[in-house]
């Protein structure tokens, strides 16, 4: 079965959202659509109101501009959303005792990439955003590393008891595994030459099992 998308998780969290009303939920359900489709700049809130079966001036009313559109329609996608399906992991992956810290990767770097995958327009929205916005931008990563931290901990700390892996506080971890994903995102999003599902894949799961393999002196000394 496919799992949720963020056009999915974006849906059920307007329809559950008494404080807006059927006119709003069509205005930003649109905006959101039109926005990955076409790119923010090149959205027109003329272009929103007929998505959404409104007048343009309902959208003016509701929303002043066309930032505050955004705003309302990110707002959500970036504080619950992305943080929970980014460390949506199967129950099959949280379970599995690996044998390797590459089998491990491998599992880990496939799914997070089809995630990637699946929500490229969505995300590429999200980018540009948190791309001049840092505050926003840490916000977000500050909400995705804990969730992966419980998610993931359990199996983090078997590969650590098994010497699999650098013996390095989770939280650091999940860190080293989200910049380097996040690193193909930004690849992805403004469009180098090269940049290719397999090849990247392929890459990440080589730099991170170079970077988090034991060794004699992975222990970080901290003053």
């Amino acid at each position: 079965m496919a799992r949720p998308r963020i056009r999915d998780y974006f849906q059920q969290d307007l329809d559950q959202n008494q404080n807006i009303t059927p006119k709003q939920r069509a205005i930003l359900q649109a905006s959101l659509d039109l926005f990955a489709e076409k790119g923010f700049d090149q959205t027109s809130t003329s272009d929103i109101a007929q998505r959404a079966g409104v007048a343009e001036g309902t959208v003016y009313r509701r929303y002043k501009t066309k930032a505050a559109l955004r705003d309302a329609v990110l707002a959500p996608i970036a504080a619950k959303i992305v943080p929970i399906l980014a460390s949506d992991f199967s129950e099959d992956e949280l379970h599995r005792r690996y044998p390797s810290l590459q089998a491990f990767l491998t599992a880990v770097v496939n799914d997070r990439m089809q995630f990637v995958q699946n929500n490229l327009k969505e995300l590429k929205v999200i980018f540009e955003m948190a791309a001049f916005d840092a505050t926003r931008r840490e916000r977000i990563l500050s909400q995705i590393a804990p969730q992966m931290v419980q998610q993931v901990g359990s199996v983090l700390d078997q590969l650590k008891a098994d010497k699999l892996m650098v013996d390095w506080p989770n939280d650091l971890i999940i860190q080293t595994l989200l910049s380097q994903v996040f690193g193909y995102i930004a690849r992805l999003m403004m469009g180098f030459p090269g940049t290719s599902f397999d090849r990247e894949r392929t890459y990440l799961i080589a730099v991170l099992t170079k970077v988090l393999t034991p060794g004699e002196n992975d222990q970080l000394e901290i003053d």
